[in-house]
């Protein structure tokens, strides 16, 4: 398939992409237009807030996969800075979608990249899947529930569209390690507030992996959560990351802290979501790294 990737330039871009090419699909990375920037290999540039600039980027493409959006943790949750993670996602999504629909040929499916933070925060015992839990009711909930629903337009018009509620993505030089890292190597990391919370988390490959996996399998559309089968409080996690980088982890971050550099964007670290692949495993996926041990050796093993 030859398959148009927004946000491709990212940590997860940088996965999917070689995996893609691997697997024997043409992958086309679609990169915003800049003064001085030329197209790289694989790639084509275009304006992502104008639809006729984006029908001409998708044409000739079978799939799309977007993963375009402003980090949640980029900023202070300003109003301004709010309002510039919405339009990330919403505004891009609508054009991406309505580009789509204005081609001779819509693109078979679309696989758009939404957030396990639609469930909103949650007690620990609580158990989230795709067709158990409702929606939760605070930004990124939201924020997610409006993403999804701006995808799921293309569903009218005859495009099968997946929306993966992505976990934390543990991996290598980026996603949620990249910043925990360094202060665990100089054995100053630790948990976050009394790591009571649920991290439901995914191994970068095994993302990969089910984004592949959600592309071949015609049955598969509507909501797909890609989280590993065994959920970890934080606590447990941190304790997993120290074991693996052989350091100590006694420096809780306090929730204080957090508030002073992310307002109220700390509740996304001071809170979590049992969530659970219920779909992907339905459908036969198999994990490679279920467990959070298992995930941290391949990552940092000898």
């Amino acid at each position: 398939m030859r398959i148009a990737i927004t946000g491709a330039t990212g940590f997860l871009g940088g996965h999917l992409v070689p995996a893609l090419v691997a697997a024997g699909h043409e992958p086309l990375r679609l990169v915003r237009a800049r003064p001085g920037r030329a197209a790289g290999d694989r790639s084509c540039l275009y304006d992502p807030e104008d639809v006729a600039s984006v029908r001409r980027a998708l044409e000739g493409c079978d799939a799309v996969i977007n993963l375009a959006g402003a980090n949640v943790l980029g900023g202070r949750w300003t109003t301004e800075f709010l309002e510039t993670v919405r339009h990330s996602r919403l505004h891009t999504t609508r054009v991406l979608v309505d580009a789509m629909l204005a081609g001779d040929v819509p693109p078979r499916v679309l696989l758009s990249a939404s957030a396990i933070g639609i469930y909103g925060p949650r007690e620990p015992d609580e158990v989230c899947t795709e067709a158990t839990a409702e929606m939760g009711h605070d930004f990124l909930a939201v924020l997610c529930r409006d993403w999804e629903a701006e995808a799921q337009r293309a569903a009218n018009h005859g495009t099968r569209v997946v929306a993966l509620r992505i976990g934390v993505v543990l991996g290598r030089g980026g996603g949620a390690l990249e910043k925990m890292e360094g202060p665990f190597r100089w054995g100053l990391g630790g948990r976050i507030g009394g790591g009571r919370q649920i991290m439901s988390w995914i191994h970068v490959d095994d993302l990969v992996r089910l984004m592949l996996f959600c592309l071949e399998r015609e049955e598969l559309s509507g909501p797909v959560n890609a989280t590993a089968p065994q959920p970890v409080s934080n606590r447990e996690l941190t304790a997993a990351f120290a074991a693996a980088l052989r350091r100590p982890a006694f420096l809780p971050v306090p929730t204080f802290a957090l508030k002073a550099m992310f307002g109220r964007g700390a509740s996304v670290l001071t809170t979590g979501q049992r969530v659970l692949p219920a779909v992907a495993q339905e459908h036969g996926f198999a994990f490679e790294h279920e467990t959070i041990r298992a995930a941290f050796e391949d990552l940092y093993g000898d």
